[in-house]
């Protein structure tokens, strides 16, 4: 039993320290990577204003270590998986956040395991915990979403008012790159840089909403480009637009309000049993000792976590309404 807590405790510091390393080392090699396109950028421009760069050269590196690398660039799911983070806007590869899900696993498993004594139960526990790196980027994705669409009428707003001024649309695109914060001026301005460089403003545009996942955009963006095929007054069109979206917005936020009883009392149904195993477990471990040793337990456990599982799916169908 003691050599079995050594090892335990020797697994997870070891696990622990190698996940906290990686991570650690993809973000300073991202950081490093954007100083030093930043000095580059410093060292070319002999403006004295100081221009903002953005990240249009394409990175299809899946990590900083070639190994990692190398590996990752066989699987499909790690291109996947690198979109999602680029999505979210957070600086890693795809490579630190698969270490940093198998670390993270391995080590939930370790100690469940010890407490438990029981492999099944050890497994499942961590391939939910091990997914926790993935759900925090998908959150980010979410957050990083509603700031965009949040921002986008104002955007559409600036764009109106520089094409009644006698603007172009490129000109428009800069100005709200550079009046609007992040993330919706870095993504304007990506667009605005593509096709300043040689990319067409359709293709620009189509690897913005790409990029973003937002309905709001690719709204707009369809109406940029009928206007761009059959012409017509766009700042009217814009101006439609932005009304349209703001109107969305309001009754979104009416759902919300509306179905807040709803969403609170299923974060309770949610939480309520794990708190009460957890609490039974720490007052009166005996109690749970069938469920974690007999074989009938363990499928009653099972046939727990799943029916938690479609139950968390149920709410979540019924109180997300969409507008």
């Amino acid at each position: 039993m003691l050599e079995r807590i050594i090892f335990s405790v020797f697994a997870a510091t070891f696990l622990g320290t190698v996940a906290v390393f990686l991570v650690l080392k993809e973000k300073v090699g991202t950081r490093n990577q954007r100083i030093r396109r930043r000095l580059n950028a410093l060292s070319a421009s002999h403006a004295e204003t100081e221009e903002v760069v953005y990240p249009i050269l394409r990175d299809d590196k899946l990590s900083e270590i070639p190994t990692v690398n190398l590996i990752l660039s066989r699987f499909r799911f790690s291109q996947n998986l690198q979109r999602l983070i680029d999505q979210s806007g957070v600086s890693i590869k795809a490579g630190a956040l698969v270490l940093a899900m198998l670390s993270l696993g391995g080590l939930i498993f370790l100690i469940v395991d010890h407490y438990t004594n029981n492999v099944l139960i050890a497994l499942v526990v961590a391939i939910i915990g091990g997914s926790l790196p993935y759900h925090l980027i998908k959150m980010k994705i979410r957050k990083r979403r509603g700031e965009f669409e949040s921002q986008l009428p104002e955007a559409i707003d600036l764009m109106t008012n520089a094409l009644k001024a006698g603007f172009s649309l490129e000109a428009s695109l800069r100005m709200v790159a550079h009046e609007i914060p992040d993330p919706l001026g870095i993504e304007f301005g990506i667009a605005f840089e593509e096709q300043n460089l040689g990319v067409g403003l359709t293709d620009a545009l189509m690897n913005m909403t790409r990029r973003v996942k937002s309905d709001e955009l690719n709204l707009m963006v369809a109406a940029l480009l009928i206007h761009k095929r059959t012409g017509g007054n766009l700042a009217e069109v814009l101006e439609k637009i932005g009304s349209t979206i703001r109107d969305r917005f309001r009754m979104e936020r009416e759902v919300r309000i509306y179905s807040a009883h709803g969403r609170l009392s299923g974060v309770v149904l949610v939480v309520l049993p794990i708190i009460a195993a957890i609490a039974l477990f720490t007052i009166s471990p005996e109690y749970l000792k069938v469920l974690l040793e007999e074989r009938v337990g363990n499928y009653i456990l099972g046939a727990a976590i799943i029916m938690q599982i479609l139950g968390i799916w149920a709410i979540n169908r019924i109180v997300n309404i969409k507008v």
